[in-house]
């Protein structure tokens, strides 16, 4: 039964190896391996194999815009499929676009964001939703000039398993920009794992250029 506003449970942080878990089972699913990549706070800590120590909200995965319908083949073949938690079912998306979907994957919120390139910009979108963020909206981020390899990669973790992720730079560059404590300690992370300086003087001029906008929202 699809879940509504006022049935839909509360979505509290939770700590590192939860919110972990859960991002490898979408990660490493068949059908979704080598399609998914991991973005955000959880990035340096998974590739380190280190607890982050605190505790994490959620968990974000971009997705090409043309893996959605196998994201969501996925969700429904396991039973987290709900449509209360798609972008193609809010008031606001009469269009029907796809901006992404949300899952409760093991008690983690977790976020399908799907992406396209149009030459060398990278368009980004994403829905902020009523059930999890107060209000529903659709969101597309523009990142000009940017190339692809320098925004993804495979990597393998400890253990050997590998992944697709949001390479360190780039997760760098946002994280430097945001100024919050927390990202602070993730910033520290990833100088103490290694970063290629060329590449994120690159990702950090793009993203420092970076246009968003709300497509759409509901009332």
């Amino acid at each position: 039964m699809a879940k509504n506003a006022n049935t839909f449970p509360s979505i509290s942080p939770v700590p590192f190896p939860q919110a972990r878990a859960a991002a490898l089972r979408v990660l490493t699913a068949p059908g979704l391996a080598g399609r998914a990549y991991l973005q955000g706070g959880l990035v340096p800590w998974v590739a380190s194999g280190r607890d982050s120590g605190r505790l994490h909200g959620d968990a974000d995965v971009s997705v090409r815009l043309g893996d959605m319908p196998a994201v969501r083949a996925w969700l429904a073949a396991e039973g987290l499929y709900d449509p209360a938690l798609d972008s193609l079912d809010l008031g606001c998306n009469e269009s029907q676009n796809d901006f992404g979907a949300h899952a409760l994957v093991d008690g983690v919120l977790v976020s399908f964001c799907p992406f396209r390139f149009e030459g060398r910009d990278l368009r980004q979108r994403n829905a902020a939703l009523a059930v999890t963020d107060g209000f529903d909206a659709l969101l597309e981020a523009t990142v000009p000039g940017v190339a692809e390899g320098d925004l993804f990669e495979g990597r393998a973790l400890p253990g050997g398993t590998v992944i697709g992720c949001a390479a360190l730079e780039s997760v760098r560059a946002v994280k430097v920009a945001s100024g919050r404590e927390k990202d602070a300690r993730d910033v520290a992370e990833i100088d103490r794992i290694g970063y290629d300086p060329a590449r994120y003087a690159r990702v950090a001029a793009a993203y420092g250029a970076m246009r968003i906008e709300c497509v759409a929202h509901g009332e």
